[in-house]
């Protein structure tokens, strides 16, 4: 469409609808029109849309279309020629092959709907649905016409193509099919032959502001494609005065088509331009456009890159744009490399500044998000991370020591990084940070394997010594080189024992050598100029020289049973000898007392005795060899050792160690060694005893069950304390062993018994062992109340303060025992168990007596029943021994059964004898049951050999002629009243008999009865 045609449209806009103010239809509301925000102070002549916007074929679907145009013009009637609504109008379409122009085909189909038109010509051709859109209203109102403001006419020349000011339209192009599809390929053919036309993208163009030459033009760089292809459809921008007017009028001067299809599509679709796009084609500008450095454009903006990214390809370089890091110039080698490590996708990410020159050497570089790339003709371009990069600044970039990179970054294990440079490299990981590595100490690192070999990564840069000298320190080890001993490395453990020696400043100066297996293979070694440094997991890094040094390789060094040192080689407190101090045992050199060698164990028992400066002093001797281990002689002393431990001895234990033949002797060897207690003593034990040693004692043997049972009691701080004998075997194949508090007797049937106190005195008055109590069978044992016993073969001795200690036995002892022992009526025994004159055996006890013979066994007597006893003479009196215990009666009363009569007693009539023919009658009226009751007197002997006892309930009188006969009562004290037996009645002769009203019983010399209260004596 030529310029003065669209200048007409625009001047006539309020009658064919087509300018800025459109004229409300005769036949329905106002169309809408511009009505909405656009601010024309933001229109940007040289960049009108995005050519991302502007190409965008996929903008919107047939259904997409159709809303719009329905929500444009919701209230739209067709004209009352039948004109439709543009969302109403239909057409028949045929299809146009894909060509240069429109890569698409358009497949035609019979009444398509202007919505499908649309969308198919914009998806065909690749232009926005939207730009179509914008285009069909700034050129006829298709949009937003409504009623008779719709003709056919208008939509016969829809878009203004080939519809020149000066004839008429070329009806080739007629209809809204074909104005729609030619204009669209219209806009393809300008961007694909950009040279043919006036105005083109990437250059500075003359630009009028309307087709009158004397309103004037600009100098406008077009920044893109698309708003290049506007101007070459619609070739005025509008001036200022259009600008300032908005949707409004300007002036004389003033051109509205790509205003106005500015503020259509800003209004209806928003902004115009894509982030980024603008930037990259301003940024483009600035440099000049295809006389800049660039060059000619390539390719459109592209965006939709990573994190928003936009990019346009020039003939010299790109330009590249993310909302975090601006629109940048990429060219040459640099954009190249950085192509070649993934573009902005790689690890570079975005340029974050544009490319430098000028460089030492002609070098050039740019920076990245994710590093740098530097370049020099001598290196190439090389990409640097970060991390390596900020290192190399900090030491001058290029112009410092290391020079250019001479790789790119790589990647190592454990997240690491590295680049090497012309004068070392640069290494980094995550927990060392980036370290300088470079000469004699990098090419010794790497010969170790770099980061993978024993070193690990550096953790500090290489730094020159005051002496020349260099090193770098590593995870694991340190690399240090100086001219006359070469780069040498060692581990860790060893440089740190080596730096804690004063490092290369010390007593043992540079290392000449690399750490290395020791020949053993134990450990390892590093020679330094003075020294050594062995160095093994168990014994750490210790300093090994000299005569030590020697003394160690001459008992075999690692291989030999003293294995690594464990310590560094040094002298003694006294600063008398060298030593040095091994896994397996040490080295002392003694200018006196030699050069000896100690094995481990006996080492350990030596320090136990506290070395030389305890009580054992140096070592006088090597190591000798016995059956079980070997024992080795110390200035005071031996140390014994055996199954890989060591025990030392000296003093008096020692002593009598020896005295009882050392190790060939009955101990066998030490399982301790001499251990001091607390009250000044000693001990040591062994394998077959023990020796304790006190100032008042001296030293003694203990040994089996008796040491056993003293380790039971407390040892020495139990009641025995320290033994002041040892065991002493005696006659029967026992043993007896004196201890401070007391005895420990022991025999194969009894085992080891504690015997002492007063119960050990009595034991030993009764010929201990050998005596009649033979071996103790339990220890002397506390009993409730401060009482003491102890058993034996052959009895007891119980002692408490009051009784002392007795001696109980045989079946008295067992009668005791069944009544409960100390804690029965008896208590404790008062005497021995003592033998009686034929045969038996008694012992008193607190609560009474046990006595005992063969014919009556043991019994209990005691109260008043062994009182009334003991006053007839015991034994030797007419009762006897017992025949029964004393025994407790109904009704309080006690008795005891004797070999010669009886022994009752009850509160109310003392302890009486009863004997002979008397007990036997009272024992046949029922004892004290019966109707005598209890005996008041004992059984006494009358006049004429008579015997008689008085009971509660009568009386019992005996001769050999008469009888034993019952006399109670009435007749009793008739009886009496007449003179008893020595009156003329004499004694009776019969026990009383029943009569008619009473009783009556003859004696000797009459009769007594007793009728109806009234007593009659009747004499012969």
């Amino acid at each position: 469409m030529t310029a003065l045609r669209r200048m007409a449209l625009l001047a006539l806009g309020a009658v064919c609808g087509i300018g800025i103010l459109v004229a409300p239809s005769p036949d329905g509301p106002a169309a809408p029109g511009l009505q909405e925000a656009a601010d024309t102070g933001q229109f940007r002549p040289g960049n009108i849309i995005s050519d991302q916007l502007f190409y965008d074929g996929a903008a919107m679907s047939p259904a997409d279309v159709q809303f719009f145009l329905e929500s444009k013009n919701p209230r739209c009637v067709p004209a009352s020629d039948g004109t439709p609504c543009l969302q109403d109008a239909r057409q028949d379409t045929y299809t146009r092959p894909a060509d240069a122009n429109c890569p698409g085909t358009y497949v035609g189909a019979p009444a398509e709907t202007a919505a499908t038109i649309i969308a198919k010509v914009g998806a065909a051709c690749g232009i926005s649905q939207r730009v179509l859109l914008v285009i069909l209203q700034k050129e006829q109102g298709l949009v937003t016409l409504s009623g008779n403001n719709l003709t056919a006419r208008r939509y016969e020349r829809a878009m203004g193509y080939a519809c020149p000011d000066t004839a008429p339209c070329n009806p080739a192009y007629a209809h809204l099919f074909n104005q729609v599809y030619s204009a669209a390929a219209r806009y393809r053919y300008y961007a694909g032959n950009a040279d043919q036309f006036n105005h083109r993208a990437g250059r500075v163009n003359t630009v009028r502001f309307h087709p009158d030459a004397g309103c004037g033009s600009t100098q406008l760089f077009i920044e893109n494609a698309a708003t290049a292809g506007l101007y070459n459809y619609t070739p005025y921008q509008p001036n200022a005065a259009a600008l300032a007017a908005g949707k409004g009028t300007g002036d004389a001067c003033s051109a509205y088509g790509n205003r106005n299809f500015w503020i259509y599509y800003t209004d209806w679709f928003g902004s115009t331009q894509v982030p980024g796009a603008s930037e990259v084609t301003g940024r483009y500008a600035r440099t000049g456009g295809q006389d800049g450095p660039l060059g000619a454009i390539k390719t459109n903006v592209v965006c939709g890159l990573p994190a928003g990214g936009c990019f346009q390809t020039y003939a010299a370089g790109a330009i590249y744009w993310s909302p975090a890091t601006g629109a940048r110039i990429l060219s040459g080698p640099v954009r190249d490399r950085w192509a070649a490590a993934g573009w902005e996708r790689g690890a570079l990410g975005y340029p974050v500044g544009d490319p430098s020159c000028g460089l030492r050497d002609g070098g050039c570089f740019q920076h990245f998000q994710g590093g740098s790339i530097y370049w020099s003709p001598a290196t190439g371009a090389r990409v640097l991370s970060v991390e390596v990069r900020d290192r190399w600044g900090a030491a001058g970039w290029e112009n410092g020591a290391l020079g250019y990179p001479v790789s790119d970054v790589g990647s190592l294990k454990e997240g690491g990084r590295f680049v090497h440079f012309q004068g070392g490299s640069i290494y980094w990981s995550p927990g060392t940070g980036a370290r300088i590595v470079s000469g004699v100490v990098r090419d010794r690192w790497a010969a170790s394997g770099w980061e993978n070999g024993p070193l690990g990564y550096p953790v500090g840069d290489v730094t020159r010594l005051a002496d020349g000298g260099m090193f770098a320190h590593f995870q694991r080890g340190s690399v240090y080189w100086s001219s006359g001993t070469g780069a040498r490395l060692m581990l860790s453990p060893v440089r740190d024992r080596w730096g804690s020696a004063g490092w290369e400043n010390g007593a043992l100066g540079y290392p000449v050598t690399d750490q290395v297996a020791t020949p053993g293979g134990a450990g390892q070694v590093v020679q330094f100029q003075r020294g050594w440094i062995y160095w093994s997991a168990d014994g750490g890094a210790r300093v090994v020289g000299g005569a030590v040094r020697d003394a160690w390789l001459a008992a075999g060094g690692d291989a030999g049973d003293l294995g690594m040192p464990i310590a560094d080689a040094g002298r003694t407190a006294d600063g008398v000898a060298e030593f040095g101090r091994f896994s397996g045992g040490a080295v002392y050199l003694h200018p006196d007392l030699g050069t000896r060698v100690v094995p481990g164990p006996v080492v350990t028992a030596w320090d136990s005795a506290g070395g030389i400066g305890g009580p054992l002093g140096y070592p006088v001797a090597d190591a000798v060899a016995t059956s079980a281990g070997v024992v080795m002689a110390f200035q005071g002393g031996e140390v014994y050792a055996a199954s890989g431990t060591g025990h030392a001895l000296h003093g008096a234990v020692r002593d009598r160690y020896n005295a009882a033949g050392g190790p060939e002797g009955e101990l066998g060897y030490p399982t301790t060694g001499v251990r001091a207690l607390s009250d000044g003593g000693t001990f040591a034990h062994f394998q077959n005893g023990s020796i304790y040693w006190t100032q008042a004692t001296g030293a003694r043997i203990v040994s089996g069950p008796v040491r056993d049972r003293w380790a039971a009691a407390g040892w020495q701080t139990g009641v025995l304390g320290y033994p002041t004998g040892e065991v002493r075997e005696l006659a029967d194949g026992g043993t007896v062993t004196a201890f401070q508090g007391g005895s420990v007797y022991w025999s194969q049937a009894t085992g080891a018994r504690l015997v002492s106190g007063a119960v050990l005195d009595r034991f030993s008055a009764a010929g201990g062992p050998g005596g009649s109590l033979g071996y103790p069978t339990t220890d002397v044992t506390a009993l409730a109340g401060g009482g003491r016993f102890a058993h034996f073969q052959g009895g007891s001795v119980y002692w408490t303060q009051a009784t002392g200690a007795r001696v109980v036995s045989g079946a008295v002892r067992d009668r005791w025992a069944a009544g409960g022992w100390e804690n029965g009526v008896l208590g404790f025994p008062t005497t021995d168990v003592t033998a009686l004159a034929g045969g038996g055996r008694f012992a008193h006890f607190q609560g009474g007596s046990v006595y005992w013979t063969q014919a009556t066994g043991a019994r209990v007597v005691s109260g008043a029943v062994r009182d009334r006893w003991a006053a007839g003479g015991w034994e030797n009196g007419v009762l006897g021994f017992p025949t029964t215990d004393v025994t407790a009666l109904a009704g309080g009363g006690r008795f005891a059964h004797f070999q010669g009569g009886s022994v009752y007693w009850t509160q109310g009539t003392g302890a009486r004898v009863v004997s002979g023919a008397v007990r036997d009658r009272w024992a046949a009226g029922g004892w004290e049951n019966g109707v005598l009751g209890y005996p008041t007197t004992d059984v006494t002997a009358l006049a004429g050999g008579g015997r008689f006892a008085h009971f509660q309930g009568g009386s019992v009188y005996w001769t050999s002629t008469t009888g034993a006969r019952l006399v109670r009562g009435a007749i009793r004290d008739a009886w009496a009243a007449a003179g008893w037996e020595n009156g003329r009645l004499g004694y009776p002769t019969a026990d009383p008999e029943t009569v008619s009203g009473g009783t009556r019983q003859t004696f000797q010399g009459g009769t007594i009865t007793a009728v109806n209260g009234r007593t009659s004596v009747t004499y012969k």
